[in-house]
């Protein structure tokens, strides 16, 4: 028997940066993207790729908080367990240290700056540059949150994305159950 891992594909309402992601990445060049957001949920745990903590682990409903899920794909994988193992390995530590004289008013925007710049979140991928020839979804030292769910099912066994230059959302639901 195999095991099964869950993709949420969501959405966040009324947020310009969901809406811009969704244009940039279209299902066709009359479609907006279904999603700006992919999550991989096991049971009521959940990874993901965020753009200011990268790569984090946290609950199904900490995860999808003021978000909409707009579509949920279920994939058997030979060996979750070696995916979960894989994640894990993957999760951003960084905790910002400021200093004790830093005002308290600034600790938490500057907070966010130093965590969007110190997390594994992939800029580049998530900006659209992922599409520069160069350039590896695969690299296993930043993710933005559709190749890591691509990642998360590689290490579980499936490997449906090795001739692929870029992963999102199209190549995700493209893929058999």
């Amino acid at each position: 028997m195999q095991d099964q891992v869950t993709l949420l594909f969501t959405r966040r309402r009324r947020n310009p940066i969901s809406w811009l992601i969704r244009w940039a990445m279209p299902r066709s060049r009359f479609a907006f993207a279904l999603s700006s957001h992919a999550i991989v949920a096991i049971g009521d745990s959940c990874y993901e790729a965020n753009m200011i903590y990268g790569v984090r682990l946290a609950s199904r409903a900490a995860m999808l908080e003021g978000q909409s899920v707009v579509r949920e794909r279920t994939y058997r994988v030979p060996d979750m367990s070696a995916g979960v193992r894989w994640a894990e390995q993957q999760l951003c530590r960084y905790q910002p240290r400021l200093p004790t004289w830093f005002p308290v008013s600034l600790r938490g925007p500057v907070g966010t700056v130093m965590r969007i710049c110190n997390s594994n979140y992939d800029w580049r991928g998530a900006l659209g540059l992922s599409l520069a020839p160069d350039r590896n979804w695969a690299e296993e030292d930043v993710f933005f949150c559709y190749e890591f769910a691509a990642a998360f099912l590689r290490a579980c066994g499936r490997n449906e994305f090795a001739e692929l230059s870029h992963v999102g959302e199209t190549a995700l639901l493209a893929i058999g159950f």
